[in-house]
């Protein structure tokens, strides 16, 4: 399991970067909500890695790769980053925070949810945290603004109760 290492003082940071930082981190959030693959993987540097619990991704078509074998679960899930906590790193940014995923909808009932204007009642506990994961990200300010070049999932917890059946 991948873990996130420890930053013991803040490291002076811009506003407008600190800013930046977390925008990138939540637009990629929002891309996976809307399975945007194109532009979760233009998000990272070509040759980026990503650490997770399911194992390690390094390069493009690796990142493709775990995103395609991923997706099964995603249906039905928005993403909630949290806490964010900024430092510099060189000249690189490290963005921690907590990345809360909230199943709303059953991969099967997630498009009927997602077309509908009207108000869905559920009495099964629905919508709830699915999954809360520590996250680093470890941005590099490119010519296209922010990319990830490092991205690690800390230790996971996710509630069986909203994992849906393979």
């Amino acid at each position: 399991m991948a873990e996130i290492p420890h930053f013991n003082a803040p490291n002076a940071v811009s506003g407008t970067d600190r800013a930046d930082a977390i925008e990138l981190v939540n637009r990629v959030n929002w891309l996976f909500d809307i399975w945007d693959v194109e532009g979760i993987l233009e998000s990272f540097v070509p040759d980026a890695i990503t650490r997770h619990p399911h194992g390690v991704a390094r390069g493009r078509a690796a990142q493709r790769q775990f995103l395609e074998q991923y997706y099964p679960l995603v249906p039905g899930v928005s993403r909630h980053a949290t806490n964010h906590i900024v430092d510099a790193d060189g000249d690189d940014v490290i963005v921690r925070y907590y990345n809360l995923l909230i199943r709303y909808a059953m991969p099967e009932d997630a498009e009927t949810v997602r077309v509908t204007t009207e108000m869905i009642g559920n009495s099964d506990g629905l919508p709830a945290i699915w999954i809360g994961s520590p996250m680093m990200d470890r941005l590099r300010r490119t010519d296209q603004g922010w990319k990830i070049v490092e991205r690690i999932v800390g230790g996971t917890v996710r509630s069986e109760r909203w994992t849906p059946q393979q």
